[in-house]
């Protein structure tokens, strides 16, 4: 891309591995835009402070210096020719950078895998962002950058936030000459006994038919405003979460939509965006609201 974007790529690090594996993705899709990076940390109120937690432990004064110039050595010369930002903010790691997703192109969040303490702080920042951020956002599975040259897996689902999740897809796979695979999955509980599995099977059938007519029709009218984006289509008879995983080998990226802002984080991001925020991807994941334009 060679004209400047006019908005940054905001990623958020904390020195970690998930940290680097996200500032690592951030650079090179910062340099892919022609855009600034704008390296955040995050110094919040130590955890001891909270109440029942006794007194409070020191924050050291230069622990923000000390991120941030680690930051820069692990960017080498990753960055160059964009500009790169780099600030340190008082504030929790999710309040920080929903507060920035309003004036960014994306944001960019690392999540930890492993351990239950990563697991429960880095999945929960990067819900907590992915719910409440102002555009969209990419959660980075630490270590699994995804294929630079992969297809990018968009969930189908009819619904106004999917809209925005598609055109993001699109419009990303023709900046980089990369295919999409759109997958649209559906499940029925049908019952167990004999007599009424016979009718559930005829009533599946229909159903399947009509999903594969929607996603035919889907598929037409996204070709049509896209020609030049390869695009293949997956019907699946599974729940979303595992079908667009049955697909993400070999991909570089994974895109859904989600619900809008406000409200708790499990209701607001619906359980597709949590499954995926939460399972082991080899993608980084890009989080769309309905009223977030697809940007490439």
């Amino acid at each position: 891309m060679n004209t400047q974007s006019s908005r940054p790529v905001v990623v958020g690090y904390d020195g970690s591995a998930a940290g680097d594996s996200a500032l690592s993705w951030a650079a090179r899709e910062a340099a892919r835009r022609n855009a600034t990076l704008h390296v955040v940390v995050a110094t919040g109120v130590p955890f001891a402070t909270a109440p029942g937690f006794g007194a409070a432990w020191p924050w050291p004064d230069d622990l923000d210096d000390a991120l941030l110039t680690q930051a820069k050595e692990r960017l080498g010369d990753s960055t160059e020719g964009i500009p790169v930002v780099t600030e340190s903010t008082i504030g929790t790691p999710a309040s920080v950078l929903v507060e920035a997703s309003k004036w960014a192109e994306i944001v960019v969040v690392g999540r930890r895998r492993h351990t239950v303490i990563g697991e429960f702080v880095g999945g929960s920042t990067s819900a907590q962002v992915a719910a409440h951020a102002a555009c969209p956002v990419v959660v980075v599975e630490d270590g699994k950058p995804g294929a630079p040259d992969g297809q990018i897996i968009v969930g189908v689902d009819g619904s106004e936030p999917n809209e925005s999740a598609i055109a993001l897809a699109f419009d990303w796979a023709s900046s980089v000459g990369a295919p999409v695979v759109l997958v649209h999955a559906w499940a029925l509980d049908v019952p167990v006994s004999f007599e009424a599995a016979q009718l559930s099977q005829a009533i599946v059938e229909e159903v399947e038919e009509r999903q594969r007519v929607f996603l035919d029709e889907t598929v037409l009218a996204w070709s049509a405003k896209y020609p030049e984006v390869d695009v293949r289509s997956v019907l699946s008879r599974d729940r979303t979460v595992p079908a667009m995983l049955a697909e993400a080998k070999g991909a570089q990226l994974l895109v859904v939509g989600s619900r809008g802002h406000g409200g708790f984080v499990g209701l607001l991001l619906g359980s597709v965006s949590q499954g995926l925020i939460h399972h082991e991807r080899p993608c980084p994941l890009v989080v769309v609201h309905a009223e977030q334009v697809g940007s490439r």
